[in-house]
């Protein structure tokens, strides 16, 4: 005999929801305690959501599919959602006479580059630069990447504005 889903309330998803939104947060700030860190590493590599030895910035990525998981559940969206890229996409704004030497450095780090569309009300110097790289928030990989493009975007008098997946 198969074992048998039971729907949850909206408000138990909501407040589950709310939960792993939460904790997704902190663990992105890197501002989680170590050792709950390690201790949801170990369960979830116990459950088989994770390999043994994941990294934080794994586990952050998995919370991260989970909300997206769990919005399919409270009837967000058609299709149930595929894991999201294990990727960080890092945006830089540097002014247009800078763009293209600082698009060819992103690309010898490796980076992925792209041109995104400006978002209406966020000022812009002129050049808005998205490079992913396979860094995931908090590890320090990502860290140190954040300070090789926080330097790279400055030398060519821009600024890096933030990241996301």
């Amino acid at each position: 005999m198969e074992p048998q889903t039971r729907a949850l309330p909206m408000s138990d998803l909501d407040a589950i929801f709310d939960v792993l939104s939460i904790v997704h947060g902190y663990l992105l700030e890197d501002e989680l305690a170590p050792d709950l860190v390690r201790r949801l590493l170990s369960s979830l590599a116990d459950d088989g959501l994770l390999p043994e030895g994941a990294s934080a910035g794994e586990l952050n990525a998995l919370l991260a599919d989970l909300g997206q998981r769990l919005h399919w559940a409270m009837s967000v969206g058609e299709t149930y959602p595929e894991p999201l890229p294990r990727r960080t996409i890092y945006y830089l704004d540097v002014p247009d006479e800078g763009v293209e030497a600082c698009v060819a450095e992103l690309t010898a780090l490796g980076g992925d580059v792209g041109r995104p569309e400006a978002e209406a009300g966020v000022p812009s110097l002129g050049g808005q630069i998205a490079a992913a790289f396979p860094d995931l928030p908090p590890d320090p990989s990502h860290h140190a990447r954040v300070a090789q493009l926080s330097a790279l975007a400055d030398r060519y008098g821009g600024q890096l504005n933030g990241f996301g997946g």
